[in-house]
């Protein structure tokens, strides 16, 4: 089956991943089930037996045999799910599971630790150096640009062929020339080094405001969203911009613990199944910076978990959201795993946020609506200065 693709704002990770992200539609990892948990169900259902004669006809007495059996069970449970009319409900095969696992979670590469973006010339800049990476550890700074690799200039190479000149083998050294923000330039050699996967990040930004992005919600995401905000309240921020622009969503658990490192107590969410009543999902005690001012960025491609975050940050901590309308996907998916490596997420609830708004199918509208522009963090990234802006008049009073 296909997944559909997002882009997140940033070019790429170098060392870590492409910035290609799959939307896959669901807010997965609430609760795993058991397809088996009612394998004594009615074997004697009509239906069922209209299945199995069905199945039968064509795997043993089709002209065009042999076939491939286990396509066409995939095939039927596929169509069955489509034919709930839920675009949420969804079959996986064993490799669709692990794609989606990656595309949460990310994958392990060898690379330098720094997250970077396109500048102009097809020059690369940093944006940030990881904490204690290889990067980092070489003097790399952010707002350096990346002139050469290896001696070969970078204007003369694709975005791709640069990634790949600086991803390597680990324990193998890359020479990179970087120009500085006052115009100085320099060598840099950097031993490149097995980098974990990123699905958050932050940085100080001018005038002691914070900037925190988080891509996706997979299971290391609320640890990496601790050590940004460490290096934050290190540093003595005075606001936070959270930017959840592209943010395809993930496990709600993950969101769950996200959320609260910024508030002491309250709710998170509601969750609403099929009677209709409302169960909390509640704040832990693992609050890291609360009474910060927060600044919340949004667009048509913050979805799922990335949208109870903006909705409970809102309710509960008085974030304000600046960008546009967000995707509108207000409900759970529960994951049961089949015998063969295969699953089924099956739509089974709503969610609502802490003041008991739906957000499904309309999204949450922004406090400050901002048409995006370029949203690559640079200066031309008007719902980012906004939000700057913002955090900066807030402090000030």
């Amino acid at each position: 089956m296909t997944l559909k693709s997002g882009t997140l704002s940033l070019s790429f990770f170098l060392g870590v991943a492409l910035s290609a992200v799959f939307v896959i539609g669901f807010t997965a990892g609430t609760f795993f089930g058991s397809a088996h948990a009612n394998a004594g169900a009615e074997t004697s259902d009509k239906n069922l037996k209209d299945f199995l004669t069905a199945y039968h006809l064509v795997t043993q007495r089709s002209y065009y045999r042999p076939f491939d059996k286990r396509h066409l069970v995939y095939a039927a449970i596929d169509g069955m799910l489509a034919a709930t009319g839920d675009p949420h409900t969804l079959f996986f095969s064993p490799s669709d599971n692990q794609v989606a696992s990656q595309e949460l979670n990310g994958v392990q590469f060898s690379g330098i630790g720094a997250i970077v973006k396109t500048s102009g010339h097809h020059l690369l800049e940093i944006v940030a150096p990881l904490p204690k990476g290889p990067a980092a550890r070489a003097g790399i700074r952010a707002g350096d640009v990346v002139t050469k690799i290896d001696g070969l200039p970078v204007s003369q190479m694709s975005e791709s062929t640069a990634v790949a000149k600086i991803h390597g083998r680990p324990g193998t050294v890359v020479r990179l020339t970087v120009v500085r923000s006052h115009g100085a330039s320099l060598g840099v050699a950097v031993k490149r080094a097995q980098i974990p996967p990123i699905t958050a990040y932050g940085q100080v930004k001018p005038h002691h405001v914070g900037y925190l992005q988080i891509y996706s919600y997979g299971d290391s995401t609320s640890n990496q969203v601790r050590d940004a905000l460490a290096m934050l309240r290190q540093a003595h921020v005075r606001g936070i911009v959270i930017d959840l622009r592209e943010n395809p969503g993930g496990y709600v658990d993950a969101a769950q613990r996200v959320v609260s490192q910024f508030v002491n107590r309250g709710i998170v969410a509601y969750e609403q199944g099929t009677d209709k009543r409302l169960s909390p999902l509640p704040v832990i005690r693992m609050p890291y910076v609360t009474h910060v001012p927060l600044a919340i960025l949004v667009d048509g491609g913050t979805a799922s978990a990335a949208e109870i975050t903006a909705g409970a940050l809102r309710d509960d901590a008085g974030a304000r959201l600046f960008g546009t309308r967000t995707y509108g996907k207000g409900s759970m998916q529960s994951v049961y795993a089949l015998a063969d490596g295969s699953s089924i997420r099956l739509t089974d609830r709503l969610w609502l946020t802490p003041k008991k708004r739906s957000i499904q199918q309309v999204g949450l509208k922004p406090d400050v609506v901002i048409a995006p522009s370029d949203t690559s963090g640079g200066i031309s990234d008007l719902q980012l200065r906004a939000a700057e802006g913002y955090l900066a008049r807030v402090e000030a009073r």
